[in-house]
């Protein structure tokens, strides 16, 4: 194997996929990434099983051949010389990388032992999104879904295909998020899915990171259990979720009998304010007093052996007034994900979901269970 590429594009793909690279794999070579050479280009690809990245990129290819090498310890090396052509032979299982004042030599893996990554050549997408519905809709969502594995069904995000309607819903059981996308055409067939959180974000990120086209293709895997997200010269493969997602339509109100528009900069600052003594009591809990006469809400926490304190912010408050009670930390999260400063929050008892939605967006709905007065 002998190439040669430009050092800023292979330091930008080899940051992208090496964030799959396990730090703790339980097979060596899966500290690896793996270098293929093929027809003027260079494949690369990464997994830890449950995530893998293939990828390409043009280079200048005087020999052909297939091999793996430390992740970590290359990436970290082409990132930290300047940009300019990088040359690379391999000779006798070892990889050696140069260019006019910087030179490495990495031992390589086989690549007969790299875990083969899946790869789609024919065939029509499940469906398409447009990239900016994608990172939207992942920042809105993603956060909601568990990060432990008591319940596997949480750690991933459902995805509902239905015609030309997309839902992305996440939940841990204590909050739920749910961002409904109207696709540009109708998708292939319908479909209920659940995909790991982690491949959305890494999907986000890569989105993020390239950002040189418009639309995502997604693909389903079926016999494999897998899905692939193809954009632009980078495919994400992940395996998908089994397990039944639980049903979460009839816990989402229908109705309010008590609605605040709010900034979420001030109900934010007044939280932070707040969350001084709130961080300190059990569950994060503060109360939230409601008063639609004065269109004012008041933040209060109490801690026993620490004190209490509040703080108060206007709102257009409609309805009742109601006194009810949240996790701060439940709170600071839907709000540091909500791209708008135009906020509602609805509820209708204090036992009931708390509601929060952004103003010009309908297709967006996050609850927040209430905890105990």
């Amino acid at each position: 194997m002998q190439f040669s590429c430009n050092q800023d594009t292979l330091a930008k793909y080899l940051n992208i996929i090496s964030r799959v690279v396990s730090s703790k794999p339980g097979l060596p070579i899966l500290n690896n990434v793996q270098f293929e050479t093929d027809k003027g280009k260079l494949i690369m690809a990464a997994t830890d099983l449950e995530i893998g990245i293939n990828t390409w990129i043009g280079a200048d290819v005087k020999s052909e051949g297939k091999t793996t090498v430390p992740a970590k310890q290359l990436t970290e090396f082409v990132t930290s010389i300047p940009s300019e052509t990088i040359n690379v032979d391999l000779d006798n299982q070892v990889f050696n990388i140069s260019t006019t004042n910087n030179s490495a030599s990495f031992n390589t893996m086989s690549a007969e032992d790299f875990p083969a990554i899946t790869s789609v050549t024919e065939g029509k997408p499940l469906f398409k999104i447009n990239k900016e519905d994608l990172i939207k809709a992942v920042n809105r969502v993603a956060f909601a879904s568990a990060t432990d594995d008591i319940k596997p069904v949480l750690t991933g995000v459902l995805l509902e295909v239905s015609g030309e309607s997309l839902s992305l819903v996440g939940t841990d059981g204590l909050r739920l998020s749910r961002q409904i996308i109207n696709l540009s055409s109708s998708a292939e067939k319908d479909v209920n899915i659940l995909v790991p959180v982690k491949a959305l974000l890494e999907l986000s990120h890569i989105v993020s990171e390239i950002g040189d086209e418009e639309t995502i293709e997604v693909y389903l895997i079926e016999e494999k259990n897998q899905m692939l997200f193809r954009y632009s010269d980078i495919d994400l493969v992940s395996r998908l979720i089994d397990g039944q997602f639980p049903e979460y339509r009839q816990i989402i109100p229908t109705g309010f009998k008590t609605k605040c528009s709010v900034s979420k900069t001030d109900f934010l600052n007044s939280l932070k304010v707040t969350n001084i003594i709130a961080k300190s009591v059990l569950g994060n809990k503060i109360i939230l007093d409601i008063d639609s006469e004065s269109n004012k809400i008041v933040l209060s926490a109490t801690q026993t052996d620490l004190g209490s304190n509040k703080s108060t912010f206007e709102g257009k408050i409609e309805g009742d007034n109601l006194k009810i009670a949240f996790s701060s930390r439940l709170l600071s999260d839907i709000l540091n994900h909500l791209d708008s400063d135009e906020i509602s929050f609805e509820c209708s008892e204090t036992v009931k979901p708390g509601v929060f939605k952004v103003t010009e967006d309908p297709d967006f709905v996050h609850l927040v269970m209430p905890m105990m007065l």
